[in-house]
């Protein structure tokens, strides 16, 4: 009978341990999940303002915190009617000096080399633009210029509009791997 009695206990106390394990692993995956969703963000790139650099529908992964620097890809609340979101590259920051002369970009008097903006057709010339970016804003374009909304048509951007700077773009991991534009 001590047999029995014994394998008893060892039944309940694994039963109780699975159940604390268990416990702790979706606890445990609780917590992970809200702290991921603190600092990350996914998105869905809609259009081909960003082309070449961003293709329609690349998913994304966001960094929300810190303040984007000029050069970063953000994707922001465009505040239009249907509440769309905006991706676009930072081109400067609070007290930058922007000024764009025939499609020419330059940032404190020093013009940039745009490598990633789309060349496959001319650039169209749109209204010279000459400014001062206002604490907490930022200036952003597009990459596929001739076919972006961007600040040269909405003007700055706030910080607090900004969801987060795109850190991972998977669709474009998964095109470096098979080789696919």
């Amino acid at each position: 009978m001590s047999t029995n009695v014994k394998t008893d206990r060892e039944e309940g106390i694994s039963l109780k341990g699975l159940l604390i394990d268990v416990i702790q692993i979706v606890v445990t995956a609780f917590l992970l999940t809200f702290i991921l969703l603190i600092f990350i963000q996914p998105s869905i790139v809609s259009g081909d303002s960003m082309y070449p650099t961003l293709h329609h529908n690349d998913k994304l992964i966001l960094w929300k915190l810190g303040t984007p620097d000029a050069g970063d890809i953000v994707v922001f609340d465009s505040h239009n009617p249907n509440n769309d979101k905006y991706v676009k590259r930072v081109i400067g920051v609070a007290g930058d000096h922007i000024e764009i002369v025939d499609s020419i970009v330059s940032v404190n008097g020093t013009v940039l080399d745009e490598t990633y903006v789309n060349h496959a057709e001319p650039l169209i010339h749109k209204e010279d633009v000459d400014l001062i970016v206002p604490d907490g804003e930022i200036y952003v374009l597009g990459d596929n210029r001739n076919h972006s909304n961007d600040s040269r048509s909405f003007g700055t951007v706030r910080l607090d509009d900004v969801d987060g700077k795109v850190v991972f773009n998977l669709d474009k991991t998964i095109r470096n791997i098979f080789g696919s534009k």
